[in-house]
C-alpha cells in the first residue's frame, strides 16, 4: 500500500509538474507573439486591414480601415476633379465639411469648389482648375480647368493603396497632364493616415505660374475653425442658406501649431515641414496634420491655412506668400514628370503630440535626422587642438566663446555632408557677434558660410546671408531686421540641395540662392571670428540628410 501510494503521489506531481510547464511555456510564447506584434507595428506603417468597395453606378470607391467607414474617392465626372469624402476619424467623427455635396445645419456656404479632400492648382497655362465648381457662369467656363479620372488602376487591399489615372484638361476637353496617383491608406493606434503620391506627366509645355491656390487640400467642420468675428452665409436648422451677422463661435476652438512654432493665423503664408489643425469637439481632441516631403519642390511648402477652414500646402505658389520676395513660376516641357507626396493624419482621442509628429514625419520623409549635438558631448564633431573656444554648459549648451587673446576657432563635423536640411538655435550673449555656419567645409571658394551676425567687413549685420571667401557677400538676406531676435533663441533652418541654398530664420525663408560653384561634400562648420571679443550660444542642431 505505500509503495501505491508513493506511486500515487509521484504521478500526482508529475501532473502538476507538466500542467505548470506547460502554462510557463503558454506565457513564455504569449510574450514573444506580444513582443514580435509590437515589432510589426514598429517596423510596419501600413497594419490595418483595408477593404475597397467599388460602387462604379455612382463613380465611387468606399474606403474601410479594421472594418470601419474611412472615407470614399468620388470620381464623378460631374464634379470638376476627383476628391476624397466625407473623411472620418477613428472615433467616427467626421472632418469635412459637408457643404455642398451634404450640407449640415452651422456650416458655411462659402466657397463650393472647396470639398472634401483634393489636389489642384490655380493657375495650369492660365487656367484655374483650383475655383471651378457649378457656380462658375457657363460664360466664364473657358478660364477654368477640370480634372477627369480616365482609370482605376488597382485595388491592392493587401497593401492597402489605390492607383488611378486622371486627366488635366481645359474645360473644351484640352489634355494638358497625364496625372496619376497613388493613395496609401492606413491605421495606427487612434491615427488614421492618408499618403497621397501624385505623378504629373505634361502633355504639352505646362507652365504653373505663382498663385496661393493651392495644392493638397482639406476643408474643415465647422468646429476645426478658428473662432471668427467675420459675418458669412450659413445653412440653417431648415437647411436654406441664410446671411449670419454676428457669429456664434459656441463648440468652435480649432488653431494651428506649425513644425516652426507658429500658431494661429501667423501659419498663413509660412513655410513648414508639416502643419496641425487642431480642435475639440464633443469633448473629444480632433487633429489633422499635412506633411510636406523633403522630396517636393518648394519644399518646405508655403501654407495656405485660413482661419474659415480651408488648410492646404501650397509647394508652388512663393511670390503669392513672400510679396514678391521670392519666385518660382514653375514648369514642365512635354513629356516630362513630377512627383508630388504629402501625408495626412486625422487623430482622434488622445492629443498628438509634437514628438509623434516628429516621429510620423521622419518615418515619412525617408530621411532620419541625427542630433549633431546632444547637449551632453561634442562626439560627432572634431574639437580644436588645446581648446579654449566650445564648452557645454550645466543647461546642455554649447557655448562658443573666444579666447583672451581672440584668435578665434572652427568647430567642424567629424562626417562629412552632400545635400541636407540643418536646423539649430543661437542666442546673442555677449560682445559684436561674427559666427556663421560653414557649409560643405571650410575657407574654400566653392563654398559658401551663412553668416550670423555682424560682417567684419561690412560693419553691419548679415545674418542669414552666404559669404564667399575672398569673394564676399553675393546677395543679402531678406527682411532679417524684422525676425531676427537679439536678447533670445532664434531658430535657423538651412536646407542645401547640389547648388541651391535655402535658409529660414524663425520660420520665415529669408534667401533662396543659386551657387553655380558648390562643391560637396564636406563637414559642417561653427565659427568663432578671430579679433572678436564675443560669446554666442548654440542648441538643438539636428540635420536630415536629403
Amino acid at each position: 500500500m505505500k509503495r501505491i501510494r508513493m506511486f500515487w503521489l509521484e504521478e500526482k506531481f508529475l501532473n502538476i509538474k507538466i500542467f505548470f510547464m506547460k502554462k510557463v511555456l503558454f506565457v513564455l510564447l504569449s510574450f514573444f507573439l506580444f513582443i514580435s506584434c509590437n515589432e510589426n507595428v514598429k517596423d510596419s506603417k501600413n497594419i490595418s486591414k483595408v477593404l475597397f468597395n467599388k460602387d462604379s453606378e455612382n463613380m465611387k470607391i468606399d474606403v474601410f480601415l479594421n472594418g470601419q467607414f474611412f472615407t470614399s474617392y468620388i470620381y464623378n465626372k460631374e464634379y470638376p476633379k476627383p476628391i476624397l469624402f466625407p473623411v472620418k476619424a477613428k472615433s467616427g467623427l467626421t472632418v469635412t465639411r459637408g457643404f455642398p455635396l451634404n450640407p449640415i445645419p452651422g456650416e458655411r456656404t462659402d466657397h463650393p469648389h472647396q470639398i472634401g479632400h483634393w489636389f489642384n492648382y490655380g493657375n495650369v497655362n492660365g487656367l484655374d482648375f483650383w475655383n471651378n465648381s457649378d457656380a462658375i457662369p457657363k460664360k466664364d467656363m473657358h478660364l477654368y480647368g477640370k480634372i477627369v479620372q480616365t482609370k482605376i488602376l488597382e485595388l491592392n487591399h493587401k497593401m492597402g493603396y489605390l492607383l488611378s489615372t486622371s486627366q488635366w484638361q481645359s474645360n473644351s476637353g484640352e489634355h494638358i497632364l497625364t496625372e496619376k496617383t497613388k493613395f496609401i491608406f492606413s491605421e495606427l493606434g487612434s491615427t488614421r493616415i492618408i499618403d497621397r503620391i501624385t505623378e504629373l506627366e505634361a502633355v504639352k509645355d505646362v507652365s504653373f505660374k505663382d498663385n496661393k491656390e493651392g495644392l493638397f487640400a482639406i476643408r474643415v467642420i465647422r468646429q476645426m475653425e478658428l473662432p471668427s468675428k467675420k459675418a458669412g452665409k450659413f445653412i440653417d436648422s431648415n437647411g436654406l442658406v441664410t446671411d449670419v451677422k454676428v457669429l456664434d463661435n459656441t463648440g468652435v476652438n480649432g488653431n494651428y501649431l506649425s513644425s516652426e512654432g507658429l500658431k494661429g493665423g501667423d501659419v498663413w503664408g509660412t513655410r513648414a515641414r508639416w502643419v496641425k489643425l487642431y480642435s475639440k469637439v464633443n469633448d473629444q481632441n480632433i487633429s489633422i496634420t499635412i506633411m510636406d516631403s523633403p522630396k517636393n519642390i518648394g519644399h518646405p511648402s508655403y501654407w495656405h491655412a485660413r482661419d474659415y477652414g480651408l488648410f492646404s500646402a501650397n509647394n508652388l505658389g512663393q511670390s503669392a506668400f513672400s510679396q514678391g520676395r521670392e519666385v518660382l513660376n514653375f514648369s514642365l516641357k512635354s513629356g516630362v514628370k513630377i512627383k508630388f507626396k504629402h501625408r495626412m493624419l486625422i487623430n482622434s482621442g488622445d492629443e498628438l503630440s509634437t514628438e509623434h509628429i516628429e516621429n510620423f514625419y521622419s518615418e515619412f520623409s525617408e530621411n532620419k535626422t541625427v542630433k549633431l549635438f546632444n547637449g551632453k558631448n561634442l562626439n560627432k564633431w572634431d574639437l580644436p587642438k588645446n581648446n579654449l573656444w566650445w564648452s557645454i554648459n550645466e543647461d546642455g549648451i554649447l557655448v562658443a566663446k573666444n579666447d583672451p587673446k581672440q584668435i578665434g576657432s572652427n568647430l567642424f563635423t567629424k562626417k562629412k555632408y552632400s545635400n541636407f536640411y540643418l536646423e539649430l538655435d543661437f542666442k546673442f550673449i555677449s560682445g559684436k557677434i561674427d559666427s556663421g555656419v560653414f557649409i560643405r567645409g571650410n575657407q574654400s571658394e566653392t563654398n559658401p558660410q551663412i553668416q550670423i551676425g555682424e560682417s567684419g567687413s561690412l560693419k553691419r549685420d548679415m545674418t542669414g546671408s552666404p559669404y564667399i571667401p575672398k569673394k564676399g557677400y553675393p546677395i543679402e538676406a531678406n527682411e532679417v531686421s524684422k525676425n531676427l531676435k537679439f536678447d533670445g533663441w532664434n531658430k535657423m533652418g538651412i536646407k542645401v540641395v547640389d547648388n541651391n541654398y535655402i535658409i529660414k530664420l524663425n520660420g520665415v525663408q529669408i534667401l533662396d540662392y543659386n551657387h553655380e560653384y558648390s562643391n560637396l561634400p564636406g563637414p559642417i562648420g561653427l565659427q568663432i571670428h578671430k579679433s572678436r571679443d564675443m560669446e554666442i550660444w548654440f542648441k538643438d542642431i539636428n540635420i536630415t540628410e536629403i
